[in-house]
């Protein structure tokens, strides 16, 4: 069996790997940004968290598994652009992640 990247089992797996980091990163920020808000109390930080928790709700939403959970059957991907919007929020998150633990 030849892999092709048009596959859809394997865009479904590749865009269920990036999307489930997507939401371990933001947990992380979560977790940085409730101990910062924890000690200086800021309008700012405070802000962040709820940035943060919109896209997570976004990110578990969007994530294949929730779609099955929900309809019993997997989510339609047209083609291999369907990751693209994913890979680039892992990217951004990636760089907010290493800019919020300094």
């Amino acid at each position: 069996m030849q892999l092709s990247m048009y596959d859809p089992v394997l865009i479904m797996n590749i865009k269920t790997i990036i999307t489930t980091a997507n939401v371990v990163l933001l947990v992380l920020l979560l977790a940085i940004y409730i101990r910062s808000y924890a000690q200086i109390k800021s309008k700012f930080t405070l802000g962040l968290m709820i940035f943060v928790f919109i896209l997570l709700l976004q990110a578990v939403t969007s994530t294949p598994c929730m779609h099955t959970a929900a309809y019993g059957r997997r989510m339609c991907v047209l083609g291999p652009l369907d990751v693209i919007p994913d890979t680039l929020e892992f990217m951004a998150l990636l760089v907010l992640l290493y800019l919020s633990s300094e």
